[in-house]
């Protein structure tokens, strides 16, 4: 069954411990927890890292996101799951809106993007 094929509970539950450790990662500007489960195209992409470090010593909200955040939904698009949520900062005013895409890769799900606008 591929990630798109399960429900949306199904996929929360997937998706939550692998965004509780991007979180944390970032929060921690800590790049293996916060890349542990991008592709291998992703994680080897030295751009990639370059510019998540430079978020996080550019732009407080990205080490100061909060645990707590609003599930919004679940949007499924070709084969790959997006998980979106309202996202806040510990330290920075304001709502963001959260998304990370999931996608099965030779039988594991993996990260394919996360994105917060």
């Amino acid at each position: 069954m591929s990630i798109v094929d399960k429900t949306d509970s199904e996929i929360f539950e997937i998706a939550l411990p692998m965004i509780n450790d991007v979180i944390q990662g970032s929060n921690e500007k800590n790049w293996a927890l916060f890349s542990k489960y991008q592709t291998a195209e992703e994680l080897n992409d030295p751009d990639n890292r370059k510019n998540v470090e430079k978020l996080w010593n550019e732009h407080e909200f990205f080490t100061s996101l909060s645990a707590e955040r609003e599930f919004l939904a679940v949007i499924r698009r070709d084969d790959i799951a997006q998980v979106i949520w309202k996202q806040v900062s510990t330290k920075v005013v304001g709502e963001y809106l959260a998304c990370y895409f999931l996608k099965e890769v030779d039988n594991e799900v993996k990260e394919v993007g996360f994105r917060v606008l």
